[in-house]
């Protein structure tokens, strides 16, 4: 009798001290994707989304139209500075990178580019990297610069992939694209961009710890900015993300296309917050639920003859 008595008294405590979440079956990373790419679908119409992302971790990966390719606005910067400082020495490249960060600053990029020996050095530097669906094909800020060796798979327009930039940031983290020092300084640049809200959509539903800590680069063209909305409103956000305990994910959330701009920034806010939500395993973490049900953000209704909103940061 003492003896079974002893053996339930062992299994009761073993039970007791096992993690909150053993023996619950845990939603891969890739289904969590794929239920924010339906949502994405329901919450902005319209909207084309991709995302990857990696957690580096484990490796663990997942993404949806990871290979599609995405006008990549400013967001591309951060591929040209790396270029920059795997060919200059940091003294001659941190002046231009510091406007790049924290104002994106257009003239300061094209100064990259030249630094970089121009745009087709850029290109060589990415397919380097076996960035196959990214490309630099034109800057004209302080200058025309025209590719000649941009595949174009988005006409005359910069372009990238999800699954390219996550591919590049696990890199970065993981010190296998440049030296420790421009490796460090280059983190630190991304730093500099915002935390929340215009330019900084994949912090603003994280918590304030991680959204402290990241370390991004988003890109946008918004409505009224360029030829063709229907082509445009390009909301995009690629970054490192910190979790508690120090581990970190690679993530990128192309978005474009979007006829309502700011059902689209919601997209991106709460897909980056969903993320977190998982890879913390932090099942608290309100990313939006109630907006999300609701159908996102109300439709911005304008006075007959009033101009739209400016959304360019």
């Amino acid at each position: 009798m003492r003896t079974v008595l002893l053996g339930a008294w062992l299994l009761a405590m073993t039970a007791s001290a096992a993690p909150p979440d053993a023996g619950v079956p845990r939603d891969s990373l890739q289904s969590v994707v794929d239920a924010l790419a339906r949502e994405a679908a329901r919450l902005s119409p319209g909207t084309d989304l991709a995302l990857a992302v990696t957690d580096l971790r484990t490796g663990e990966s997942a993404s949806v139209s990871g290979k599609a390719p995405h006008i990549s606005a400013s967001s591309a910067k951060v591929f040209w500075v790396a270029a920059a400082l795997n060919q200059r020495n940091l003294k001659q490249v941190a002046p231009l990178a510091e406007k790049v960060f924290r104002t994106s600053d257009n003239e300061a990029s094209g100064a990259i580019i030249d630094l970089v020996g121009g745009a087709d050095a850029i290109n060589v530097y990415l397919q380097g990297l076996g960035m196959k669906n990214t490309a630099l094909t034109k800057w004209n800020y302080g200058g025309q610069r025209w590719a000649t060796n941009s595949p174009k798979a988005m006409q005359n327009d910069n372009y990238f992939c999800a699954d390219d930039a996550v591919s590049f940031l696990a890199r970065l983290d993981k010190k296998a694209l440049l030296k420790p020092g421009p490796t460090a300084q280059l983190l630190k640049w991304m730093e500099l961009t915002p935390r929340e809200g215009c330019g900084g959509w994949l912090g603003t539903r994280l918590p304030a710890r991680a959204r402290a800590s990241l370390q991004h680069k988003g890109g946008w063209l918004p409505p009224g900015c360029c030829s063709d909305d229907a082509r445009y409103n390009v909301l995009n956000e690629m970054g490192l993300v910190t979790l508690p305990g120090g581990g970190r994910y690679a993530v990128a959330i192309l978005a474009s296309r979007g006829p309502d701009w700011p059902k689209q920034a919601f997209v991106v806010e709460r897909a980056s917050c969903v993320l977190y939500r998982h890879l913390a395993k932090d099942a608290a973490l309100d990313c939006g639920e109630a907006l999300a049900k609701a159908g996102g953000p109300a439709p911005v209704v304008l006075d007959a003859g009033a101009p739209p909103p400016d959304y360019d940061c």
